[in-house]
C-alpha cells in the first residue's frame, strides 16, 4: 500500500507540475502580445466558442451572432466588452456610424447581468457606469469597454445638477468630477441601441477635435435612461482624458 500511494504521489505530482507549465505558458503567450493582448485574448474566446463542445474561456461569454465577447477586467468587479472584430479603439470610424453595432447597450445589459453576481447590493441603475478611455491614455489597442460600478461621488453630483443637465445634446454645460472636466448631457431613452454614445460624441464636436482625444462615460439614471459623460485629452496640460476614473471597479462606495 505504501508503495502505490507513492507512485500515485508522483504521478499527481507530475501532473501538477504538467498543469503549472501549461498555465504559466499560456499567460507569458498572452503577455507577450503587449498592446495586443485583449485582441489575442478574444481571438482565443472566439475560437473556443466556435468549438466543440463551445466554451468562452478565457473570457466570460461570447456572442458571436452580435460579434461581441465579455472578459474579466483587472479589478474584483470590472468586466470589458470586447468586439470581436479588430477595432482599434474610440477613433475607429466604423463604431461612430448611426447604424454602428451598439456595444454601449450591450455592454449596459451585460453590467447589469454579471456585476450583481459579485455584489448583490448593486441593483439601482444609478450605481453602473461603462467607460472607454482616450487613446493617450489606454494601454490596449482593441477596443474594450470598462463595465462596473461608478464611483457613488459621481452619480451623487450628477443626480444634484440633473435638472441642469442638457436632454439630448451637450450644448455648454460642464461638471467638475473627480477633478477633471466633463460635458454631460441626458437621455431619457431606456436603450443606447439608437443612441450610440460614440455617434452622439463625434457628432457634438468641432472640425479641431478628434474622436481619438475624446474619453466617453455612461451612468445610469436612477429615474431611467441615461447619462452621456464625454471629456477631451489636452496635451498642453499633460491630461489623458479617461473616464475610467469615474467608476468604481472594486465598488466600495456602493
Amino acid at each position: 500500500m505504501k508503495k502505490q500511494a507513492q507512485i500515485f504521489l508522483a504521478i499527481l505530482l507530475t501532473y501538477l507540475v504538467e498543469v503549472s507549465l501549461t498555465t504559466i505558458s499560456n499567460s507569458q503567450a498572452l503577455g507577450n502580445n503587449g498592446r495586443d493582448y485583449l485582441w489575442h485574448k478574444v481571438q482565443k474566446c472566439v475560437a473556443n466558442e466556435q468549438g466543440q463542445p463551445p466554451k468562452p474561456d478565457p473570457c466570460v461569454y461570447v456572442n458571436l451572432g452580435n460579434r461581441y465577447a465579455v472578459a474579466n477586467g483587472q479589478n474584483s468587479v470590472e468586466y470589458l466588452l470586447l468586439p470581436t472584430d479588430k477595432i482599434t479603439g474610440i477613433e475607429d470610424p466604423n463604431v461612430s456610424q448611426a447604424g454602428s453595432v451598439p456595444y454601449w447597450q450591450y455592454a449596459w445589459e451585460k453590467a447589469r447581468e454579471y456585476i450583481p453576481l459579485k455584489k448583490s447590493q448593486v441593483q439601482y441603475r444609478d450605481q453602473y457606469g461603462l467607460a472607454i478611455n482616450s487613446k493617450q491614455a489606454r494601454h490596449q489597442d482593441q477596443l474594450h469597454i470598462h463595465m462596473s460600478c461608478v464611483d457613488k461621488n459621481v452619480s451623487m453630483e450628477l443626480k444634484k445638477n440633473d435638472n441642469q443637465i442638457p436632454k439630448g445634446n451637450f450644448q455648454k454645460f460642464s461638471i467638475q468630477l473627480l477633478n477633471n472636466e466633463y460635458n454631460v448631457m441626458r437621455l431619457d431613452n431606456a436603450s443606447l441601441t439608437n443612441n450610440n454614445p460614440f455617434y452622439l460624441v463625434k457628432k457634438s464636436l468641432h472640425s479641431s477635435q478628434k474622436m481619438a482625444d475624446q474619453s466617453i462615460a455612461v451612468v445610469g439614471r436612477k429615474q431611467g435612461g441615461f447619462y452621456i459623460l464625454k471629456t477631451e485629452s489636452d496635451s498642453s496640460k499633460g491630461y489623458n482624458a479617461a473616464a475610467e476614473k469615474l467608476l468604481d471597479e472594486n465598488c466600495t462606495t456602493q
